[in-house]
């Protein structure tokens, strides 16, 4: 413990000195992660350092003078607030890391860093969005907006495409994959990068109870996730172990204890093979769904939620932080707000494969995306400078003052767990079906079977009802991304 407390304060030391040195010359209703703080900087020996300068990932930006130029982001007040950027340092970590960023941003391209919140809700955000490109107003540099919402405004022509900026290079490693996966050829709209730490605060993972493990006798299955096989049937067999009508009613019910309690599973449904859209070579989008896979799928999935499940609204994580579920699917986000209260030992594991014929592991997560207002047209290389080095600046220090410090260092009991959220962050996606899930009719019933009621018994005619109608809105999504600029 004390040699983590070590690290943190080591870190935290590094982060506030990183406002020295840009990333060229140095070679998320919800509450933002309980801080990290440090209040007490330690010497740093070699090894408790947690960063070196060959592993910074430097920008290819060059020399500009904005003049003093304003770049405001655009936030939602229940997502986003925590999650961008910081006014003033405070001694916490993400939070001093943010403001450290943006300070050093702003000295090597003399321009003024800040962040507004314009709207309490998603809807209102995507009413201020269009009212922004309507009104033709340039002050917000970059506006972020939730999931589906920000596609549907991509769809609608409100946003630039990001490909046509030439200060952007997507091969950097702050450009989460996803950018492209949402992306329809070589047109992306709205984006998923470092600008934001959201891509890993809502990345799903399983969370494991090892008190109640250890009194049914039952191995975490570390060594079956080293060795490839970790399965949704293994899942299932522990959670049978698990499940108990405590009060002995003769019926399960929410003060018994279940094997898995778990949100909506639409990103576990993806994490198993199961997608309804892939993408060809040119990044275009095709329906391609396996109805035996899927039928296999909500068979296993009819059993492990019928007999042994709970299912929480929202996003899952208060049955599991009661003690009263083995395990828990849910994002980082709940985690971070609610587990972390407990005293539970708790441990990570990655989502399962379906079966041996799925080769990899997968993890899905949600995000908030943003994008560039079609109505910015004077400051264009401004924004696309500054937004490409903070993307930058934060993946050296938010990312590692996130994941690093509080998840993997904070909140991680053992070094097989951090290696659990490695694994599961090195294999990070997002669905395009969820992602345009309002723009494709009938895509969001076949994207999220559990939720929708689809049993292995009528998937194939279910799908077979929606197919058609998917294609058709699939062809009038191209067409409409044909005709943006």
């Amino acid at each position: 413990m004390k040699t983590k407390k070590r690290i943190a304060r080591a870190l935290a030391l590094l982060l506030a000195l990183s406002s020295l040195a840009s990333c060229a010359s140095d070679r998320q209703e919800e509450a933002a992660p309980e801080p990290v703080t440090s209040s007490e900087p330690a010497a740093q020996t070699a090894e408790e350092t947690p960063e070196t300068e060959s592993s910074f990932a430097p920008d290819d930006l060059g020399e500009a003078d904005f003049g003093g130029t304003s770049y405001v982001i655009a936030g939602l007040s229940n997502r986003t607030t925590t999650a961008v950027t910081s006014s003033e340092l405070n001694g916490e970590v993400i939070n001093d890391a943010q403001y450290n960023s943006a300070r050093t941003v702003e000295s090597r391209f003399n321009t003024v860093i800040s962040y507004e919140d314009i709207a309490g809700d998603d809807g209102a955000m995507a009413t201020a969005i269009r009212n922004i490109v309507s009104g033709g107003e340039e002050k917000y540099a970059v506006t972020f907006s939730q999931d589906t919402n920000a596609i549907s405004l991509a769809t609608a022509g409100n946003f630039h495409n990001l490909k046509s900026i030439p200060e952007f290079n997507f091969d950097q490693p702050w450009w989460i994959d996803s950018t492209r996966t949402i992306g329809v050829g070589d047109k992306y709209y709205v984006a998923s990068s470092y600008l934001s730490y959201y891509c890993l605060y809502y990345m799903r993972v399983f969370v494991i109870n090892k008190g109640i493990a250890a009194d049914l006798g039952l191995e975490v299955p570390y060594q079956k996730v080293y060795e490839g096989n970790w399965y949704l049937d293994d899942l299932t067999a522990m959670a049978e172990a698990a499940t108990l009508d405590l009060d002995g009613d003769g019926k399960m019910s929410a003060t018994d204890r279940y094997g898995l309690s778990y949100e909506p599973l639409y990103t576990l449904q993806n994490s198993l093979g199961v997608p309804v859209v892939l993408k060809d070579a040119d990044n275009m989008p095709y329906i391609s769904f396996d109805v035996e896979r899927a039928a296999l799928y909500l068979e296993k999935m009819e059993n492990l939620t019928g007999n042994y499940g709970f299912h929480e609204a929202g996003y899952g994580a208060t049955m599991f932080s009661n003690g009263l579920s083995l395990m828990c699917y849910c994002n980082l986000r709940e985690v971070c707000n609610v587990i972390r209260d407990t005293d539970l030992d708790y441990g990570f594991l990655p989502a399962p494969k379906l079966d041996e014929l799925q080769e990899d592991y997968m993890t899905v997560a949600t995000d908030v995306y943003w994008g560039i207002p079609i109505s910015c047209v004077s400051e264009l290389t401004m924004i696309g400078t500054v937004t490409e080095a903070l993307s930058c600046q934060h993946f050296n220090f938010v990312r590692p003052a996130f994941f690093e410090t509080t998840m993997k260092t904070k909140l991680s009991g053992s070094e097989d767990d951090t290696k659990m959220l490695d694994l599961a962050a090195s294999k990070l996606s997002i669905d395009f079906g969820y992602a345009y899930q309002n723009s494709l009719s009938g895509l969001s019933s076949i994207s999220d079977m559990v939720n929708s009621g689809i049993t292995h018994d009528n998937v194939a005619s279910t799908f077979s009802k929606y197919q058609k109608t998917m294609n058709k809105g699939l062809e009038k999504l191209l067409q409409k991304y044909e005709e943006l600029p």
